[in-house]
């Protein structure tokens, strides 16, 4: 090995020593710049992107190092592609789901799709998100039962708790009914909802519409609108206040 040899082989190594550490500065970068935009994430999924960001640039300084490495001492990198290039083939193969998984996962943390206490509706499963990561999304639904969904199979989904949530209930009531009674309902659950959850109602309630009537009934919608990750507890009080707005009023519900 001749010294201009050995000198080259000393500059490349310093190349990728100084590259590999921008690539640190590059990934603390992005996680600061997704936690300046107001990220609704919490901070672990920041971290889980940044980190997978520089992972990648990391593999590829690596690589990249390495052929000039080789270059350097006179040897063709080609076979060494090739056999990369086959073993990674064969690996995308037995593999393909989890790659898509992470892909998908990788996406959903991007776009902040949901995270972690969001209500979220994927298929015909519904509930909360209690863990997310690059593979699966966790959900539990009402009755207890936890969820394990693989990212890849996840096509579209709901969530019910982006910026606001929504309490709703169908009451029917009477066609012979007055609209100042009903009305005189509604004004006691929003008094009562105000006095107890004021900073979390957002609008209403109110009388959203009708949904459907006949000779007899009509049924009606009644709404409010609240923060999000609210709904749980602020459910049951809307339910007990109506309750109580129609015994009070001698409202006849059917």
């Amino acid at each position: 090995m001749t010294i201009s040899t050995l000198i080259r082989l000393i500059s490349i190594a310093l190349g990728v020593i100084v590259v590999w550490y921008l690539a640190n500065l590059i990934g603390n970068y992005i996680i600061s710049r997704i936690s300046r935009l107001n990220y609704r994430g919490n901070k672990q999924r920041v971290i889980t992107l940044g980190s997978l960001i520089t992972w990648v640039i990391r593999v590829i300084i690596g690589v990249s190092g390495v052929v000039w490495i080789l270059r350097t001492l006179n040897i063709d990198p080609s076979p060494f592609i090739a056999g990369a290039g086959i073993i990674g083939l064969a690996v995308s193969f037995g593999s393909q789901n989890l790659i898509r998984d992470m892909i998908n996962g990788f996406f959903i943390i991007l776009e902040n799709q949901y995270d972690i206490g969001d209500e979220v509706k994927i298929g015909p499963i519904q509930g909360v998100v209690e863990d997310l990561t690059l593979r699966a999304t966790r959900i539990r639904d009402d009755s207890g039962a936890l969820y394990t969904i693989p990212n890849g199979s996840i096509v579209q989904v709901a969530n019910l708790t982006e910026k606001w949530s929504r309490i709703s209930y169908v009451m029917s009531v009477s066609n012979k009914e007055s609209l100042e009674k009903i009305e005189s309902v509604v004004s006691y659950v929003r008094d009562r909802m105000v006095e107890r959850y004021k900073e979390d109602i957002i609008e209403g309630p109110k009388i959203e519409g009708i949904q459907s009537f006949d000779s007899s009934t009509v049924k009606l919608v009644i709404s409010c609108k609240i923060s999000p990750h609210r709904k749980r507890l602020l459910e049951p009080f809307f339910l007990l206040s109506l309750k109580e707005g129609v015994e009070n009023a001698n409202l006849s519900i059917v």
